[in-house]
């Protein structure tokens, strides 16, 4: 058939750097559109040192900044105070703070912070209802999110389609990330759908059934056509 729209992608592609974030710095740089640190990741050396390293190599390559709460997935060991003091030291070497919308200290930093936030949710064992999720993103816009970004992990394909809807709804900003395997092909296929990122690891898989940077590079090649 001829004149039939094709599905214009505007998501951005991130490449997560964690432990081994050194090693995984070039191909970053090369094929992602954006970078997060996971500061929570970065092993011997200063968190902070780490990411004035990355801005240093890729100054062209927005940067988000996040040190994840154990309780969403994350590997930060130290208080909230600490963590806090932390994401705050990082601002002027990034582009975006990722704040977990339920952490305790999110208040305090979303206050205090000058930077654009990513307001983040995670579930890695379900998924919400329809109205419970709209009361996240609901509230994820109150704290006023430059990005809000909500991870779920679907239980059937009829979730999956939820996903899909929710993103097509949304009037502002909105990341939606599909974990797990039952979900994993929504990592290429929701930016279509209008979710504004979609992250791929480069040597760690850093979430359930998280694509690598170089898989979601070629999909979005192959979805183009």
């Amino acid at each position: 058939m001829t004149g039939m729209p094709t599905p214009q992608c505007r998501s951005k592609i991130v490449a997560v750097l964690g432990r081994n974030w050194h090693k995984d710095l070039s191909a970053a740089g090369r094929q992602a559109d954006m970078i997060e640190l996971r500061l929570d990741l970065v092993e011997e050396v200063d968190p902070i040192r780490a990411l004035q390293a990355v801005r240093e190599s890729c100054p062209a390559r927005p940067i988000i900044a996040t040190a994840r709460i154990r309780s969403e997935g994350g590997g930060y060991a130290g208080s909230e105070e600490e963590r806090i003091r932390l994401l705050l030291r990082a601002e002027p070497y990034s582009d975006y703070l990722d704040i977990e919308l339920f952490a305790p200290g999110s208040g305090e930093l979303l206050s205090r912070a000058s930077s654009p936030v990513i307001v983040s949710y995670h579930d890695f064992q379900g998924m919400p209802d329809q109205e419970e999720m709209a009361e996240i993103f609901s509230a994820m816009k109150r704290a006023g999110a430059a990005i809000a970004k909500i991870a779920v992990t679907p239980e059937s394909l009829q979730d999956n389609l939820r996903i899909l809807q929710f993103l097509l709804a949304a009037e502002t900003p909105l990341c939606m990330i599909a974990m797990g395997i039952l979900g994993r092909h929504l990592r290429a296929v929701a930016p279509i759908y209008g979710s504004a990122l979609t992250y791929g690891y480069i040597t760690d898989c850093t979430a359930p059934g998280q694509m690598s940077l170089q898989e979601l590079c070629l999909a979005r090649e192959l979805l183009k056509k």
